[in-house]
């Protein structure tokens, strides 16, 4: 038999067989390049479930108060309407409050505040507007309308005594995130884009819906028959957020959709956690603490690493000395970096600032220590009420006469001229060193009235002179153990 009757015959006895074969145990071929999209819209469009509820809002669990962000948009709306069912189905003690900010850059906000202090009254919730008491006119009005949102959304929380903000950030937005964050070259610590949960200050930002689609929460809020609020914003093509958002769909038909790209977001997250906890056991050992939560190091020991632990320490060093704020672009890290090891060479160092601090060279370390500033801060302490300074310490008046007039602010060149006069000479037992920086003495929290420092930080002669006791607590932003005198 010729060997093509040959193969053309085995070929059908094959497919007969495998036709039986499928009849008798129900097997299904697997096609491939089968059309999904029908399947993949109708998941789109179906609202979220409770399960689903409970799985994204169990990070909410542990808390007692919480703060929901709602601006009227639908995904905020979709947060407070949701979190609001959650919480009542499982029957938890969790108690809500709701705030808008009303920015006043568009004459509609009022109205946008008001119909969520509408929808939030209907389900039981406290509802606050915060105002922002802005200068439209000034430059970069976006990035200062967002500082401004989470500072008045911080000072809320605190009035309530309520530690956790809440945030509709979810998948796409992630996505976005990862994107335009990519072109900016960030490293692995900016690719992992937004966090579940993200330390601010003394609070905790909270993303519930972040590996969520917009398009469940859309679906979700259709389902119950609820209107929401279209900032024109949104659909700008000035902000680099909105070009991204129109090119997700490009990426998704290569297949980089959102919910690949959060993904890889969230591995890098996973990266970043392994190679911060390296670089914090090098922090530990070689890291000495300084008065006025400064710090001190070795160059030679610095130098001893990679360029990417190099740069982990440094934003370490900015946390642990100047508070908690959102870390300087990668590229004004690699400068102090280049700067640093540039020493092995010319063995100078020019005092540098960055993110809020000072670093300095005094008796062979460098030295980080918090940046004065143009315009110092001085805060009047009133009553008995704690202040936050710098999100370092929280520092309580002292017990003396309310009438005085009672300061906070940095100890300044002239604060430590006047502790001269008066033959108060900064302790030498206070650091291990020969010497230390008249910048990091300058920057330490002091308290005044009547003019003059009656209480300097880590300066505890000043209070024995003055008869002064004040109640501080240091804040942990960095745990650094204590390897010599304070």
């Amino acid at each position: 038999m010729p060997l093509a009757r040959l193969m053309k015959n085995c070929w059908k006895n094959f497919q007969m067989r495998l036709l039986v074969c499928a009849k008798k145990y129900g097997l299904r071929s697997k096609v491939p390049n089968v059309d999904t999209t029908a399947d993949s819209v109708k998941e789109a469009e179906r609202p979220l479930d409770m399960h689903e509820l409970s799985t994204a809002f169990k990070v909410l669990r542990p808390l007692n108060r919480l703060i929901l962000a709602v601006s009227g948009g639908a995904d905020s709306l979709a947060l407070m309407i949701l979190c609001h069912e959650w919480l009542i189905e499982n029957s938890l003690s969790l108690s809500l409050y709701v705030a808008s900010v009303d920015h006043g850059l568009r004459p509609e906000a009022k109205d946008e505040c008001a119909l969520v202090a509408e929808l939030a009254a209907q389900r039981g919730l406290p509802h606050a507007t915060l105002t922002w008491r802005n200068n439209v006119s000034a430059s970069n009005i976006q990035a200062r309308a967002r500082d401004a949102r989470y500072q008045l959304l911080s000072d809320y929380a605190k009035s309530l005594g309520c530690r956790s903000i809440a945030v509709a950030h979810h998948r796409d937005d992630q996505a976005e995130t990862f994107i335009m964050r990519l072109l900016r070259g960030s490293g692995v610590t900016g690719l992992g884009a937004m966090r579940v949960k993200q330390p601010v200050g003394d609070l905790t930002l909270v993303r519930p819906l972040l590996d969520i689609p917009k398009s469940r929460l859309l679906a979700s809020l259709r389902a119950r028959d609820l209107q929401w609020i279209e900032d024109p914003s949104n659909h700008s093509d000035a902000y680099m957020r909105v070009r991204m958002r129109k090119l997700l769909p490009q990426l998704a038909q290569e297949g980089g959709d959102a919910s690949r790209l959060a993904a890889t977001a969230r591995r890098l997250q996973r990266a970043d956690a392994a190679l911060d906890g390296v670089a914090s056991v090098f922090f530990l050992r070689h890291m000495r603490p300084e008065p006025g939560c400064a710090l001190s190091m070795d160059p030679a020991d610095f130098m001893s690493l990679e360029e990417e632990f190099r740069l982990r320490l440094l934003r370490m060093m900015l946390v642990h000395v100047a508070g908690p704020a959102y870390p300087p672009r990668e590229e004004k890290l690699i400068a102090i970096d280049a700067a640093l090891l540039a020493m092995r060479e010319t063995k100078i160092f020019d005092k540098r600032t960055m993110g809020g601090c000072c670093f300095d060279w005094s008796d062979g370390r460098v030295w980080i220590y918090r940046e004065l500033g143009r315009n110092p801060r001085t805060i009047l302490m009133q009553n008995n009420d704690p202040t936050d300074w710098h999100g370092l310490y929280t520092i309580h008046r002292p017990e003396v006469d309310q009438q005085l007039e009672v300061k906070l602010r940095d100890l300044g060149a002239d604060g430590r001229a006047l502790l001269t006069e008066a033959g108060l000479r900064f302790p030498a037992k206070a650091t291990m060193c020969g010497s230390i920086p008249s910048g990091l003495i300058e920057a330490l929290p002091s308290i005044w009235w009547e003019n003059r420092p009656q209480y300097v930080i880590d300066w505890p002669e000043v209070a024995s002179y003055a008869g002064v006791r004040v109640e501080i607590e240091k804040k942990n932003t960095r745990s650094v153990p204590n390897r010599g005198p304070m």
